[in-house]
């Protein structure tokens, strides 16, 4: 469920939310997410052989930042890896770059390598006095409570 929601400009989510988006326009760097199906016999050490690939590869040298390699809880051989790169450097090879993470995918594959680029944007969320946890040991299924 999405909740669209204006806020006074005044207030104090609305300094929050004009802050965060001048900290989103400044982006070092590029997300690079490829999606695969792994090949049945690969899903498992997956995670410690792409490790070792990217860096014998060097990619580092070329801008990689660091890796990020999600696995679907409900089909193991659905992958995403996320791959992070110094903006300046990925924006001049970008078609090159897809490429080599392409073909470097491709002994894990089973099928072809869906590829994305975006400019991350982190939220910064700040604890909220109105927002309570339930500490309850045996509370109901609800996580959390707005105060008041």
């Amino acid at each position: 469920m999405y909740l669209k929601q204006e806020f006074p400009r005044g207030s104090e989510i609305s300094r929050r939310t004009n802050s965060n988006r001048k900290l989103a326009n400044v982006s070092r760097v590029v997300a690079l997410q490829l999606d695969f199906v792994a090949k049945p016999e690969g899903a498992r050490e997956l995670n410690r052989e792409l490790g070792i690939l990217l860096q014998r590869a060097g990619l580092a040298r070329e801008g990689l930042e660091t890796a990020l390699l999600l696995v679907s809880d409900r089909e193991a051989r659905l992958v995403t890896l996320l791959t992070f790169w110094d903006a300046s450097r990925f924006a001049g090879g970008r078609e090159q770059r897809i490429a080599w993470m392409q073909k470097l995918l491709s002994p894990f594959s089973d099928g072809p390598v869906r590829v994305q680029t975006s400019a991350p944007q982190f939220v910064a969320a700040e604890p909220s006095a109105e927002l309570v946890m339930d500490q309850r040991p045996n509370a109901a299924p609800v996580l959390a409570q707005v105060a008041g």
